[in-house]
């Protein structure tokens, strides 16, 4: 998790300074993300953001354990590709809003380092904690634009763009150290 974290913060600070994300520290962290679902399964049985989930939880079964038993690689391969996966469907899913973005205002709203960004934390973090990442930087980003609203007037805040890959870096570090009572209280509305 601190390999995960010091790659945030470069990645914060990168897209608030340039809003770039270089694919050089996206790419190796999904790798590094693969490697070390594997190995933590491998080490401890956990797949990728487990170990942030209530331990018998049945949505952690259901996200995890079903690819895990039914899968006919060895266990560490399975959750590497299990925790690949996570990062294609969250990088699909950004992709999407990009997409319905560019249908309705025919223009770039989101760049593709923020779908790298994304599978990169899916990777490390697994489904639940990027859903809550994603979540919560879509509502960080929406104060900060209705701040912004505010004290620029509409006109200006509407052309001042935001780089949305610092406030999924943001969230995913809260999700780190503090997604786990949140999801709690979010799942017991479930149970």
């Amino acid at each position: 998790m601190a390999i995960l974290c010091f790659l945030l913060l470069g990645l914060a600070v990168m897209d608030a300074e340039t809003m770039r994300l270089p694919d050089a520290f996206t790419w190796t962290g999904i790798g590094l993300g693969a490697m070390y679902s594997g190995v933590l399964f491998g080490a401890f049985q956990r797949t990728p953001g487990a170990f942030l989930l209530p331990e018998p939880s049945t949505f952690a079964l259901m996200a995890h354990g079903g690819f895990l038993v039914t899968s006919r690689l060895p266990p560490v391969l399975s959750a590497a590709t299990l925790s690949i996966l996570w990062a294609l469907l969250a990088a699909l899913l950004i992709l999407a809003i990009r997409g319905v973005y560019w249908l309705v205002r025919q223009r770039e709203g989101m760049g593709l380092g923020d779908a790298k960004l994304l599978a990169m934390i899916a990777a490390w973090l697994g489904p639940a904690m990027t859903l809550l990442t994603l979540f919560l930087g879509v509502l960080a980003a929406a104060v900060v634009g209705i701040v912004s609203i505010t004290v620029r007037g509409r006109r200006g805040a509407m052309s001042m763009r935001l780089p949305f890959g610092s406030f999924l870096c943001m969230t995913a570090i809260y999700a780190v150290f503090a997604g786990h009572p949140i999801l709690e209280w979010y799942l017991r509305f479930f149970q």
